[in-house]
């Protein structure tokens, strides 16, 4: 939601700039063609109608493990009518979504439609799709509140932008047809007013009728030049920074003509000195068949907004707008479109809920994208080329500051470089820090080298790790928890040094990687008796063998960013092996297979885990389970061994009632509270194979036991608004106890 926000108010970010226009006279020829065809809707285009549907999801991209993870997803479907006037209307006509814990809906945001209807015009209305079209009417001045950016083939383009490519053409195949394809690189002007909203990117040109056929890159803002000297350094390398990216995909109509066919918006929020990670907002629409109405007489010279076709009733649950108002600008009032607001009216509650004509399940066009995507698009700032860059960073916002039982009060900073053209895909960091209550200093040095699909690293350092076991890609020590008197998690003192190298198969299908080096494991005393808020005592930190080892690790990932626990769908599976030699020997296989998916009103859900340590088992490398591991009804790590098997699995009904957004007030709405039946299952075993896994387990905690039998737990009820909320009767099934009833908050396994 942060993310959210913050892409709302601002778009700031540094934009590359030059002086050149266009990089040849042929060049220039093809863009002044394809500008003034652009500026008038063509003559057969009178009006379309289509259905479209979108998800709006948000997540979170971890960028030291190269994992993303969805937190929230909103599928909307919405009637869209549109005429060459400028007159446009979003209607939404049915929403679901699933959200990993409570927030408010996206929908509440959005002031007027989010779809762009055409890329003809002079201006395009960033993100939320007012109209492409330009100039004074009326005499009306500029709403500042729409931020407005400026089209590459606008009129006024030569004083904005340079131009490149034109000589390469491509086929794009259309049935038994070959449509030749002309890509622009366009990048802005270095002499821009500070404020101004532009393009960085390709454009994709229709050969032979120069219509614009897509348009990919991001948007930006130009700062106001930065003042010299260190607080306007450190200023520029600890603020958060927003960039919208976008990919606006036409399809030819008859061969006439063309309109959207696929849309992505995508906000991305980085914080340098908070990690390298980003809050991420995504928005993917997707266009049905169209019904398109050649001009008449009354389309020619009507202005009346398409919103005046709904009904009284219907209008008055719309989203109020904000009043139209035109780009101010000297240019030249010669296209066929209006300024008109686009509006975005919703259907009565009723029939939001009756909706069941979904094109997609669920997730899928959302688990379909990654981030990464637009890598070859993004900012200078952002991409691997260029002048080398210093800034105040660190690689997870733990390292910054965090509070646990072990170290207290942790307080830390990092420096990162960023080699760029001084030494391609090499960058490195320095990250340090000191817990106050442990009195201890802790950091790393790491370097990276990204070559293609390869990408390798050099690390050594202090860190106290967690020895919580099979824990999500993201899973990381609580920054805050311990401030509430919970910390979940055990701890390892480790000193390390070692060579890794990871190689991606297929894009993001899969990835193997191999790590060697040392270590050092000692063990870390708790020095908090309880939360800083409450007084409930702390278990103390459990046993540690300590030692050094050569430490050597492989491993193979298939469909890495898939997680049960979170809301990408697909199936994903992954096998780890860890050895080590020297003063501990040990070996440790660890498998997983996870599959999330959503069928109509239905979600399903299973998470399998097993792991086995061979050698003489290290406490801290044996496998426990428990209520950390969604195991209701035992406690806290209560079972152990050197064996273990987690499988846990969900079921999800959808059931057909109240499944439109609630607005309480005008920007704050809820998700549709949207009941769904649940049903649960948690089941763990650990085992114990030989005396010095069992004792081991003594080392690790007096009276450590092994299951035994599998041990079982099952849950049923009810949750609300995404299975963000719940209500449930939980108990174990492997002997007899009474049903416990729960009111829970996040994932329900």
């Amino acid at each position: 939601m942060i993310a959210l926000l913050l892409l709302l108010q601002s778009v700031p970010s540094h934009v590359a700039r030059d002086t050149a226009t266009y990089a040849t006279p042929a060049l220039r020829e093809v863009v002044a063609a394809a500008s003034a065809l652009n500026q008038r809707v063509p003559p057969g285009l009178g009006r379309y109608t289509a259905s479209v549907e979108s998800e709006v999801s948000l997540g979170l991209r971890d960028g030291t493990a190269d994992r993303e993870v969805t937190t929230s997803i909103e599928q909307v479907a919405s009637d869209v009518a549109w005429k060459r006037t400028g007159a446009f209307e979003q209607h939404i006509t049915g929403y679901r979504s699933q959200s990993l814990g409570p927030q408010f809906s996206t929908l509440g945001f959005f002031r007027n439609a989010w779809v762009v209807p055409s890329l003809y015009g002079n201006r395009l209305a960033l993100l939320f799709g007012r109209d492409s079209s330009y100039g004074r009417r009326g005499g009306r001045s500029t709403n500042r509140a729409t931020t407005w950016a400026i089209h590459p083939l606008a009129e006024d383009r030569e004083r904005v932008y340079r131009y490149a490519g034109g000589d390469t053409i491509e086929a794009l195949r259309v049935g038994s047809r070959t449509i030749r394809i002309i890509r622009l690189d366009v990048m802005p002007r270095e002499d821009l007013a500070a404020g101004s909203v532009v393009f960085t990117g390709e454009l994709d040109l229709d050969a032979d009728r120069m219509h614009v056929v897509r348009m990919r890159g991001s948007f930006a803002q130009v700062e106001r030049a930065a003042s010299p000297g260190v607080v306007s350094m450190l200023r520029a390398t600890t603020r958060l920074e927003a960039i919208t990216f976008v990919e606006l995909v036409n399809r030819e109509i008859d061969e006439e003509f063309w309109l959207p066919q696929y849309q992505r918006f995508e906000g991305q929020v980085v914080a340098p000195v908070l990690g390298r990670g980003k809050a991420i907002l995504r928005i993917v629409s997707t266009f049905g068949p169209y019904v398109i109405t050649p001009p008449s007489t009354v389309d020619a010279i009507a202005s009346d907004s398409v919103r005046s076709s709904r009904s009284p009733e219907e209008r008055r649950r719309g989203i109020v707008m904000p009043r139209a108002a035109p780009f101010g600008g000297d240019v030249a009032a010669t296209d066929t479109l209006e300024t008109c607001t686009h509006f975005l009216t919703l259907a009565s509650r009723d029939s939001m809920s009756a909706f069941r004509a979904w094109r997609s399940q669920l997730g899928v066009e959302s688990s379909s994208v990654r981030s990464e995507d637009f890598a070859d698009v993004s900012p200078m700032r952002w991409r691997r080329t260029g002048p080398p860059l210093v800034e105040l960073e660190t690689e997870a916002p733990t390292d910054l500051m965090r509070i646990d039982r072990v170290e207290g009060v942790f307080t830390g900073m990092g420096v990162g470089v960023r080699f760029r053209d001084a030494m391609p895909g090499l960058t490195a960091h320095v990250i340090g820090g000191y817990a106050w209550s442990e009195r201890t200093a802790r950091g790393r040095l790491t370097a990276e080298l990204a070559r293609d699909a390869w990408r390798y690293a050099v690390r050594a350092g202090r860190s106290l790790d967690p020895t919580n076991d099979f824990t999500t890609a993201l899973d990381s020590v609580s920054a805050l928890g311990a401030l509430f008197g919970q910390d979940d998690y055990d701890y390892v003192d480790r000193r390390s040094a070692g060579l890794l190298a990871t190689r991606r198969i297929g894009g993001d299908d899969a990835l193997v990687r191999v790590e060697a080096g040392w270590a050092q494991d000692r063990g870390a005393a708790t020095h908090l008796a309880h939360g800083l808020i409450g007084h409930e005592a702390f278990l103390p930190n459990r046993g540690v063998d300590a030692g050094d080892y050569l430490r050597t690790a492989l491993a193979f990932e298939w469909h890495p960013d898939v997680d049960a626990r979170f809301l990408q769908t697909g199936t994903g599976a992954s096998l780890h092996y860890l050895r080590g030699d020297g003063q501990l020997r040990f070996e440790r296989i660890e498998g997983r297979v996870t599959t999330r998916h959503n069928v109509e009103s239905w979600t399903f859900a299973l998470r399998a885990d097993a792991g086995v340590v061979l050698g003489d088992a290290p406490p801290q490398q044996l496998f426990e389970v428990g209520r950390e591991l969604n195991l209701p009804g035992y406690d806290y790590k209560a079972f152990a061994g050197d064996q273990a098997v987690v499988v846990r699995g969900l079921v999800m009904y959808g059931l057909p009632w109240l499944r439109a957004p609630l607005q309480f007030f005008r920007q704050y709405w809820l998700p549709a509270p949207a009941p769904a039946l649940t049903a649960s299952l948690q089941s763990g075993w650990t085992g114990v194979s030989s005396t010095t896994a069992a004792a081991a387990m003594q080392r690790l905690v007096t009276g450590a036991r092994a299951t035994g039998s599998a041990r079982a737990s099952i849950a049923a009820g009810i949750r609300f608004f995404g299975g963000a909320v719940g209500l449930d009767l939980a108990r174990p099934i492997d002997h007899a106890e009474a049903w416990t009833l729960r009111f829970t908050f996040g994932p329900s396994f």
